[in-house]
Parts: structure tokens; sequence; C-alpha cells
């Protein structure tokens, strides 16, 4: 698959969908400090212009600090499959095992190929999404915009059979969004493999501006839509998950893009990019020139 926007996977020679995987590993114990300054001098050097790889961090997590939350961003399925290569040097760093496996999230441009490939490394468990609707920018589509970009990986409870409506009414929006905002480099949700009442929705923005833009209550059609598509959550139960910005105290990224009553929990975990603790440097532009 090297494009979707929600209907139709088709092949490209000329372009590749983006690939982001995103989930959290166990780092093994005595061996943080090690961890840390071998992901941040892989990552330096992974990220380099031209090297496909947009972006490689990581975070550790609030409560558990053996645990790190990961993020790659690569051109595509072949980009992702090389550098995975060269990153076999971390694995003696996780805990994760055959029979204890972590699990690591992948959504866009994902290949059955790598999917085979990746099932060959029964230490940890790579969940491939298909998406229900949305988009996933190729890297050509248009000018590269300025970053530092904003990533959004949630979850969210859907009502009881409303899962077809809220993705053929997601599609609605997630078309709007891509005319009407170049800065909204992907949009998607998909199963959750766990929870059948639950989605993922991906959000990925090439900046700040973009993540407001997208929520513009001046614009009665991209509101109105929203509302429809809004109306399909459980917003009795909690959105979860974590988001990754320059910015994230901004209460704006903590509350939903749809005014909705009643407004649903939100339960979001953030980590600002560039902060001190960060593995791996801050993805920008230049990292997705050729």
């Amino acid at each position: 698959m090297t494009s979707f926007d929600g209907r139709t996977l088709a092949s490209s020679a000329a372009s590749a969908v983006p690939l982001l995987v995103h989930g959290r590993r166990r780092v093994k114990e005595g061996l943080v400090d090690e961890f840390k300054e071998r992901f941040s001098s892989l990552a330096a050097s992974s990220t380099r212009p031209g090297s496909g790889i947009h972006a490689m961090f990581a975070f550790a997590d609030h409560d558990d600090p053996r645990v790190f939350w990961h993020v790659f961003w690569s051109a595509g399925a072949s980009s992702f499959a090389h550098d995975a290569s060269q990153q076999e040097s971390l694995a003696a760093y996780y805990e994760s095992s055959e029979q204890d496996p972590d699990a690591l999230d992948c959504y866009g441009g994902w290949t059955e190929g790598l999917a085979a490939e990746s099932a060959a490394n029964s230490s940890v468990t790579y969940r491939f999404h298909a998406p229900m609707a949305g988009f996933v920018k190729a890297d050509d589509a248009g000018l590269i915009p300025e970053g530092p970009p904003l990533f959004g990986f949630t979850k969210r409870y859907v009502k009881p059979g409303c899962m077809d409506d809220l993705a053929s009414s997601f599609q609605t929006v997630s078309d709007l969004w891509r005319a009407k905002v170049p800065g909204i480099l992907g949009a998607s949700v998909s199963r959750d493999p766990d929870h059948a009442d639950r989605v993922h929705d991906l959000r990925l923005f090439a900046n700040h501006d973009a993540y407001l833009k997208h929520m513009d209550k001046s614009d009665d059609a991209l509101t109105a839509a929203m509302g429809v598509w809004f109306a399909n959550y459980d917003t009795s139960r909690p959105f979860i998950g974590e988001i990754y910005a320059p910015d994230p105290n901004d209460e704006r990224l903590h509350k939903s893009s749809v005014t909705s009553s009643p407004a649903p929990p939100i339960g979001l975990t953030s980590f600002r990019l560039g902060a001190p603790e960060m593995l791996g440097p801050i993805p920008t532009g230049e990292q997705r020139k050729a």
C-alpha cells in the first residue's frame, strides 16, 4: 500500500505514503542510561536529510522510568524496513520477549511484505492498522510545511451500532480537512485490535498552526460535518492516548475539537518535543527533504 484516502488503497511508483509506528517499549533494569545514549545516537544518524526517516524519538513514561514511548515516522515501508535493520543494536536493551512481547501500532503506508517480515520477530507484536476512513499524505503531495509537527495517537470508544456511521462521517470530515488545511499531513481512524467498540484516531500536523485550523469554528460546513462525526462517539468514556507537541501545555490540545454536550472526559498524556528528556532530534521539515 503506497497511498490511501480511507476508501482506496493504490500502488504508485511515483509516491510513497509515510509509515508511522508508535508504542511503548520496556528497557531492562540497569540499562536505562546506556539505552538513552545509544538510542539518541542512532536517532541522530538515522534522521539525516535524505535518509527517508522523518522522525525517530522516544520519551520515558511519566510513571515508569523503564518504559519509553517510541515514535518512528518514515517515508514508507522500504525506509522503515531499512532503518529497522540498523536498529537491531537496540534489541539487547529491551525487556520484550517471545513470551511477553511489547506491542507497536503501525499506521499509514505499510505493506503486506513488511507485515510478513515483522511477524518473524516474535519478541515484538506489530499491529498493522487498516484504515476505516481518512488519509495520510504521500511525501510528494505538495510543499513541505515548516515544523515542528504535532503527533496525536488517541483511542476513542464508539456508540453501539455506530461504527459504520463513524467511518463514513469521518471520511467527510477528513476530505474537508485535506482540501482546506494543507498542514494536516494525516488523519485516520482504524479499529482497535483489542476492543471491538474502540477506534485508534491518528493525527499528524505539520505544525501548531495546522492543528488550530483543523478545528476552525468559523467554517460552517466543517463545523457541521464534525458535529455529525463526533455524535458517533461514546462521550461517557474517556479519550485516551499520547500527544507529542512543541507546546503540549496548550489547553486546546486537551479539549475536543468539537463542542458537544456532554463533553467527553479527556485522558491524554503529553510530551514536549525538544524537552531535555527527549531522546532523538526534534523532527522538522529538513528530515523530509530528499
